[in-house]
C-alpha cells in the first residue's frame, strides 16, 4: 500500500476557500463594528509665520476688527516715518518693544511732534539687550518723570564655610521635620483606632439585632471616602492649559479704563512695576499702594503748573511734592495724541495676548482710526560688550592666558643657554651639532656645492674629454662605474630643491659612492 496523501478533489478546494472566505468576511464584519472612532486633536505647536513674529496673533485680532496691523523688526521707521511705501500716519499708533534707552533726543523730539498732532505711542520700561544697570538715560521716561524698576539682586555674602554650615543646619531640620510629621501621622492613626473601637463597640451593644446592617453602613464610608478624596484631588489637579503661561496663580492687576464699569485684568508678574514721581500739591491727599489706576493728566495743564511754580518763588514749591507711586501702566494726553507707558508690552506676545483682558486692552489703546505699528528693536549690543560688561575679570584673564601662551611658543632669538656638562663630547656629536647648525641656518645647500665641486674636478682629470660631452653622457659613465641610476645621479649633481632631510641625505649618500668610486679609478690607473 502506498502512504502517499491522495490530491484535493476541485469541489474540496472550493469549499476550504469558501470557508476561509466566510471566516475573513467574518472577522472583517465583526472588526468594522466593534470599531470606535476617536478624533484627537494634536497641538503642532506654532507656524513658520508665528515663530518669526512674536506679535503675530495681535496682528491678526486687531484685523479681524477692522484695524490694519503691521510689524517692523527695526527702528527706522522713527526717522524716516516710511516704510515699503507704507507712510507713517497721524491717526496711527506706535507700539515699541523693547524701547528703553533707545531714543536719541532727535528721535524723541520727532515722535513727540507726531504725537501732538493725534498719533498714539505705546512703549515700555522693558529692553533685555539693554537693562536698567547702564549709565543711559531714557529720554522719553525723565520727561515724563517715571523711572525704571530697579533690578533685584540679591548677594549672597557669606563665606564657603558659613554656606556649608547652613547647609549641613537646614539638611538636620528636614529630617527633624520628617521625624516629627511621621510621629504625628502614628499618633492621628492610633486616636482614630480607638475612636472607631469604641464607636464600633456601642454599636454593637446598642443594636446587637442589626449588627450585620451596622457593619455594612460602617464599612461604606470607609470605602466611599477615599475614593472621593481621589476624584477630588484629581479634579484639583486637573488645570487648564493656559495656567502656566497666562500666570494664573497670581493674582491679575486691575487697571481702570474710561468707560469701562469694571477693571481690566492684566498679567504683569513677569515684570517689576516702574515708579512715577507724581507732582501733587500738599493740599491733594496722596495715592499710596499698588492702585496701578489708569491716569489720564492733562500734559499741557500739568507743563503750565510746573512752569508757574518759579513765579511765586519759595512759597510755590513748598505747595508742591513729588508723591513715589509703583505703576505698571499709564496713560497720558499730550495734545490730540496720546502715550501709554508700560512696565511690559510682551503682554501682547503669541503666548499671553489671550490671557487675561489683554487682546481687549490693547484695541482700547489703539487708534482704530489709523494703522497699528509694531516696531520690535533688535539694537543688541556686541559679544563683545555683553562679555565685558557680565565677566570683566574673565576676559582679563583669558586675554593674559592668551598672550602668555603666544609668547611660550613663539621663536626665541638670540643664543641659547647652554648647560655646561663635565664630560668631554665626542667628535661625532660636533659633527651632529655643526651639521644641524647649517640645517637651521639654512646653510646645507654648501656642502653639496663643495662636494658636486670636488666630484667635476676629479672626473675632468681622469678623463679630460668629459667637459665637452653633453650631461646624459657624463651621467652614463658615472652610472656605468658606480651602478647607481642616472635619475639618482642626476638629482645628487644637479638638483637644487633638496629641502627635506631624506633627500638631502640621500644626495650625500650617492655623492660619497661616487666619489669613492672615482678615487678607487683613479688609483686602478696609476698602478697599471
Amino acid at each position: 500500500m502506498s502512504n502517499a496523501a491522495k490530491p484535493l478533489t476541485p469541489v474540496q478546494r472550493r469549499l476550504i476557500i469558501g470557508a476561509l472566505a466566510a471566516i475573513l468576511i467574518g472577522l472583517g464584519y465583526w472588526w468594522y463594528t466593534t470599531l470606535e472612532w476617536e478624533e484627537k486633536e494634536i497641538d503642532l505647536g506654532y507656524s513658520k509665520e508665528a515663530q518669526q513674529n512674536d506679535f503675530l496673533a495681535a496682528e491678526i485680532f486687531l484685523r479681524k476688527h477692522g484695524i490694519q496691523a503691521t510689524t517692523v523688526k527695526n527702528l527706522s521707521l522713527l526717522d524716516t516715518h516710511s516704510w515699503r511705501n507704507l507712510k507713517l500716519g497721524t491717526q496711527d499708533t506706535l507700539v515699541i518693544i523693547n524701547g528703553y534707552k533707545t531714543l536719541s533726543e532727535e528721535r524723541y523730539d520727532a515722535l513727540y511732534e507726531w504725537v501732538t498732532n493725534g498719533g498714539t505711542l505705546i512703549t515700555s520700561t522693558q529692553n533685555p539687550f539693554v537693562g536698567a544697570h547702564t549709565d543711559e538715560e531714557d529720554v522719553l521716561l525723565n520727561d515724563f518723570d517715571i523711572e525704571a524698576a530697579p533690578e533685584e539682586t540679591e548677594l549672597d555674602k557669606r563665606d564657603l564655610f558659613e554656606k556649608l554650615a547652613d547647609g549641613f543646619d537646614e539638611a538636620e531640620d528636614k529630617n527633624n521635620e520628617q521625624k516629627n510629621n511621621e510621629e504625628k501621622n502614628t499618633d492621628d492613626n492610633s486616636t482614630e483606632d480607638e475612636k472607631t473601637d469604641n464607636v464600633k463597640a456601642e454599636e454593637n451593644e446598642n443594636n446587637q439585632s442589626d449588627s450585620d446592617e451596622a457593619d455594612e453602613k460602617a464599612d461604606s464610608p470607609a470605602t466611599d471616602t477615599p475614593v472621593d478624596q481621589s476624584s477630588q484631588k484629581d479634579k484639583k489637579d486637573e488645570k487648564p492649559e493656559n495656567y502656566y503661561r497666562c500666570a494664573l496663580n497670581e493674582t491679575p492687576t486691575p487697571i481702570e479704563f474710561g468707560g469701562e464699569e469694571k477693571p481690566l485684568n492684566f498679567d504683569f508678574s513677569h515684570h517689576s512695576p516702574f515708579i512715577y514721581y507724581r507732582y501733587v500739591s500738599h493740599n491733594e491727599p496722596a495715592e499710596h499702594g499698588n492702585s496701578h489706576e489708569n491716569e489720564t493728566p492733562d500734559a499741557e495743564a500739568s507743563e503750565g503748573e510746573i512752569a508757574g511754580t518759579s513765579e511765586d518763588g519759595n512759597e510755590a514749591e513748598e505747595d508742591y511734592h513729588y508723591d513715589e507711586e509703583r505703576q505698571h501702566l499709564l496713560y497720558f494726553d499730550i495734545g490730540e495724541g496720546s502715550v501709554t507707558i508700560t512696565s511690559d508690552n510682551y503682554i501682547w506676545s503669541n503666548q499671553r495676548i489671550d490671557c487675561h483682558d489683554h487682546a481687549y486692552g490693547l484695541w482700547q489703546l489703539v487708534n482704530s482710526s489709523g494703522r497699528v505699528w509694531f516696531l520690535i528693536n533688535q539694537d543688541a549690543p556686541s559679544l563683545a560688550a555683553i562679555l565685558w560688561r557680565n565677566a570683566s575679570y574673565g576676559v582679563i584673564a583669558g586675554i593674559s592666558a592668551l598672550i602668555l601662551w603666544l609668547w611660550a611658543s613663539s621663536l626665541r632669538f638670540g643664543p641659547l643657554l647652554v648647560v655646561e656638562q663635565s664630560g668631554r663630547r665626542s667628535l661625532a656629536e660636533h659633527i651632529y651639532a655643526s651639521a644641524m647648525l647649517l640645517w637651521r641656518k639654512q646653510q646645507h645647500p654648501q656642502l653639496l656645492n663643495v662636494l658636486r665641486a670636488e666630484i667635476i674636478e676629479r672626473l675632468n682629470k681622469q678623463y679630460p674629454n668629459i667637459d665637452k660631452t653633453a650631461t646624459e653622457q657624463r651621467i652614463e659613465l658615472l652610472h656605468q662605474l658606480t651602478g647607481i641610476s642616472p635619475a639618482d645621479i642626476k638629482q645628487a649633481l644637479f638638483a637644487e630643491d633638496l629641502h627635506h632631510p631624506q633627500k638631502f641625505a640621500t644626495a650625500i649618500a650617492h655623492l660619497q659612492s661616487i666619489w669613492k668610486q672615482l678615487s678607487l679609478s683613479h688609483l686602478s690607473q696609476n698602478n697599471f
